[in-house]
């Protein structure tokens, strides 16, 4: 790679590596579930070709509804508590926090966003815990959590004196009293200032007022549609739930259906958002044409069933894209090409006007016949895919460089970290971390225990020469090619096993591997040709006596050619067993 690639690499990584957009992404990340129960649900309540309501189906169908109208208020009406709580834990994850520690962080986020609420007042509406509300709930737990870890920081708020010898979790409550204090006193100074400037209950109806100001001055129907697609995105490439955000927009400018017109609802349901916002049908079929053989093919797979009915959370936060310093150009880029398109199409009469609303959740092609009443509208569709799917191409190209490179970035630190950990003659401890590389040796654990499983481990024989340069023996030396980050540092293979109590299971691969290899070598090296493996202090803890004692018997070999080692890093522990 040359400098000139090699900088604008770092930059995109020291982006992509940014706390708030990492805290943001992961705590969004976390919610997928949520998302995708929610969607689903709702997307099947809005299917164009069932009348939940018609008489026929008052028995069966009826009930259905009822029961996916459950899973939706279930979900999606406490979507803003969700994010603050997905947020607050994603904020704590990257500042290393302990579990009593980050529980007050969520209490803290909670009470400041309740007094967002407007609750005992005319103002309070039960929609502000839905997915309305999520700009407010974003921006409420980001500074919430600031501003409760500074306040955290001054000594004299905090009791340090009088909490010492305390419970340590009755300390850590009674230290937050004050910061608490202070983080809901500011968010309530919030409310009344809105109130008193621009006589609005909060931050999300301040918001809400001012788009529709905006959209209802717009006269060109063109310009307002272009708009409306480029914020939308625009605001989802930011982590906000784009779509709900200017739903006040569309409540009152663009419901219905006009000659007139050619943009609404149903025209950007059908032309721009296939597969979810964005258009991500494109990058679904990218990676499913393209990139069967990676890890982000098999998160399209996952995703197959919600972009049939155009819900993408699983690949917008999966892979993912929003936050994404490199896809979230496509993914804004993408929608307003189409929407251009497909615009020019329906004014020079290439394509009908819409004749009829379609609801969002109508599978691809089934909304653009329906809507129009015309098959021209299907073709529109495949065309507008097949040239979003070139505007992302390169996109994704680079973006799986990227990836590759900071994945490989990341795994580089851990070993760094353990390498640094040997010196110091400490044991690290990574699958308790709740940090980044926590995650990543956590990532990797079940990833090490796939491999054990599946013999994807192996082991490289170093010969020992003597000095009359004759083969006396060999060095087994355990190996990892993992599929993604290639070899592994041996010694992280241990102390994860070590660590996660896979250990005996590893050990005893690696001696069932060693001792037949003592049997096969036995055919060409004759006399006293050994093969050493090494094992921790910890194996003495399990019967490897017996379990090497039975592989020595099943091979038939002479025990003098199997010789055991101590890894020079472990200390062994004062027991019984290894006594």
């Amino acid at each position: 790679m040359n400098t000139k690639n090699q900088k604008l690499y770092d930059l995109i990584y020291k982006i992509d590596s940014n706390f708030c957009l990492t805290v943001i992404r992961r705590s969004l990340t976390m919610m997928i579930p949520l998302l995708i129960v929610g969607g689903v649900s709702c997307a099947l309540t809005n299917l164009p070709f069932i009348d939940y309501k018609a008489e026929v189906f008052n028995g069966f169908l009826g009930i259905l509804c009822s029961v996916l109208k459950s899973i939706y208020n279930g979900t999606f009406c406490v979507f803003c508590l969700v994010l603050l709580i997905c947020v607050t834990l994603s904020y704590c994850i990257e500042k290393n926090k302990t579990i009593d520690k980050t529980a007050i962080y969520i209490i803290v986020v909670l009470a400041a966003f309740g007094t967002q609420l407007n609750i005992g007042t005319p103002e309070f509406s039960f929609s502000q815990f839905g997915v309305q509300g999520c700009f407010s709930a974003l921006f409420t737990a980001f500074i919430s959590c600031y501003l409760y870890e500074k306040f955290r920081e001054i000594e004299i708020l905090t009791f340090k004196k009088n909490v010492m010898g305390m419970d340590s979790i009755c300390a850590n409550a009674l230290s937050s009293i004050f910061p608490m204090v202070f983080v809901v006193l500011f968010s309530v100074m919030i409310n009344l200032i809105l109130y008193f400037l621009f006589k609005v209950s909060s931050v999300h109806a301040l918001f809400s007022k001012f788009l529709c100001y905006i959209f209802k001055n717009i006269q060109n129907d063109f310009l307002k549609g272009f708009l409306y697609t480029f914020l939308l995105h625009f605001f989802w490439a930011l982590g906000f739930h784009g779509s709900h955000l200017l739903e006040p927009v569309v409540d009152s400018v663009f419901t219905n259906i006009s000659s007139d017109l050619i943009f609404s609802k149903s025209f950007f349901d059908t032309y721009i958002v296939m597969g979810g916002c964005g258009t991500t049908i494109c990058v679904f079929l990218i990676y499913l044409i393209f990139y069967r053989k990676t890890r982000f093919a098999n998160i399209s797979k996952i995703a197959f069933i919600p972009v049939i009915f155009n819900i993408n959370e699983v690949l917008t936060f999966g892979i993912p894209i929003i936050l994404n310093p490199i896809l979230v150009i496509p993914f804004i880029l993408t929608p307003v090409a189409l929407y251009v398109i497909a615009y020019i199409s329906t004014a020079l009469n290439i394509v009908p006007h819409f004749i009829t609303a379609v609801p969002w959740s109508t599978p691809i092609f089934f909304n653009g016949y329906l809507g129009t009443g015309s098959l021209k509208a299907v073709l529109l569709q495949i065309f507008l895919i097949c040239i979003g799917m070139l505007i992302y191409f390169p996109f994704i190209k680079i973006n799986k460089k990227v990836q590759d490179e900071h994945s490989h970035t990341r795994l580089n630190n851990l070993v760094e970290i353990l390498k640094q950990n040997e010196l110091d003659n400490e044991s690290p401890q990574f699958l308790t971390r709740t940090d980044n590389y926590g995650i990543m040796a956590r990532l990797l654990f079940e990833d090490l225990k796939n491999a054990i499983k599946n013999n994807e481990l192996y082991m490289l024989y170093q010969p020992q020469i003597s000095y009359e340069g004759k083969c006396i023996g060999a060095e087994a030396l355990l190996r990892w090619n993992h599929s993604f980050y290639g070899n592994i540092y041996p010694p992280l293979i241990i102390y994860l096993a070590k660590e996660g109590g896979i250990l005996p299971e590893l050990e005893a691969k690696i001696i069932d591997s060693v001792t037949k290899a003592c049997r096969d070598t036995a055919r060409e090296y004759k006399g006293d040709f050994k093969i050493s493996f090494n094992i921790t202090g910890k194996s003495l803890c399990w019967d490897i006596e017996s379990f090497i004692e039975e592989k020595v018997k099943k091979y038939s070999i002479p025990e003098e050619r199997l010789w055991i080692e101590i890894t020079e890093q472990d200390v062994i522990s004062k027991n019984d067993v290894s006594v």
